[in-house]
């Protein structure tokens, strides 16, 4: 990652005998202007800051461009933490998303700090599954099994790397359109599995290291004497989460108790649908009954179609 200029650490303490001796002073986090011009020391590319289009619990999402005229998007780390927590977070990340590329897993374009401020470059994507299954014209049982093959894919890349990504939801799937320059009213929909921010090594995973929203908390992730060690299938939980509001059309969010009694797999098993049987397998309580790979989720959501 590189560093661009950043604003000076040192200043005179006021209270001081010795005037003219600097004291360290902590970064200060400075989030970019709209429109303001930034350059990557590492790749001499220049980023145009646009709006702000997102915000997740560690990151703010903003539009831009750069020299080549790319529409794109930078995350911006949130100040949780101390400079040293934020800088080794930024890192990792961009080394994950280095390591994992993959066609449906989004690109990383560039990372480096500014004014003790660390920017992650990704290609900008049309809409979130959250965005677009809030169109009128938006059929769950129409877009879900293609939506699973893309998706599927990038888990399963991920899960042959040894990572698990931990934070699937309809707010980081993606949905990127494709369009011709030359023909620019034919559009190619892929739907990308992005935000490896807490993505971990399958060996690493621990319920008492593992940051997660409550709503995002398996059974396993509450209780693991209950149901299980944390592994890849925490993954195939929350697929089956997203693919079930995806079929019902409607966001979903379950408290601790609705996680524990299984009701996301009762929801499932109630729908009449061909992925009913799919679904209700992923959302197992118990990890060692439930979905055990990508793989095995794509021949389940195959099976009565």
């Amino acid at each position: 990652m590189s560093k661009n200029t950043l604003v000076p650490v040192a200043a005179v303490s006021p209270n001081s005998d010795a005037p003219d001796t600097p004291i360290a002073l902590a970064p200060v986090f400075t989030p970019p202007a709209p429109d303001e011009l930034i350059t990557s020391e590492a790749t001499r590319n220049t980023y145009k800051i646009g709006s702000l289009i997102g915000e997740g619990n560690f990151g703010y999402v903003f539009e831009c461009t750069d020299t080549w005229e790319n529409e794109l998007a930078v995350k911006i780390l949130k100040p949780k933490g101390s400079y040293e927590q934020i800088r080794d977070s930024a890192v990792l990340e961009y080394q994950k998303l280095r390591h994992l590329r993959h066609p449906n897993i989004t690109y990383v374009y560039d990372a480096f700090e500014y004014r003790h401020t660390f920017y992650i470059v990704f290609e900008k994507c049309w809409q979130s599954i959250n965005q677009f299954a809030q169109g009128e014209k938006f059929n769950g049982q129409t877009w879900l099994r293609t939506m699973a093959r893309h998706l599927l894919q990038a888990v399963h890349f991920v899960h042959c790397n040894d990572f698990v990504h931990q934070d699937i939801h309809g707010g980081n799937v993606f949905v990127q359109i494709a369009k011709d320059e030359m023909k620019p009213d034919e559009m190619l929909f892929t739907f990308m599995l992005g935000d490896l921010g807490i993505a971990k090594l399958a060996a690493d995973m621990d319920a008492q290291n593992t940051v997660l929203a409550d709503w995002m908390r398996a059974p396993e992730a509450i209780e693991p004497a209950e149901f299980g060690l944390m592994d890849r299938r925490m993954d195939m939980y929350h697929c089956g989460l997203l693919f079930l509001q995806v079929v019902i059309g409607a966001p979903l969010q379950f408290s601790r108790d609705d996680v524990l009694s299984g009701k996301p797999r009762e929801l499932a098993l109630s729908l009449d649908t061909p992925y009913r049987f799919a679904l209700e397998k992923s959302l197992r309580r118990h990890v060692d009954y439930r979905t055990a790979s990508a793989l095995e989720f794509w021949r389940d959501l195959n099976t009565n179609t």
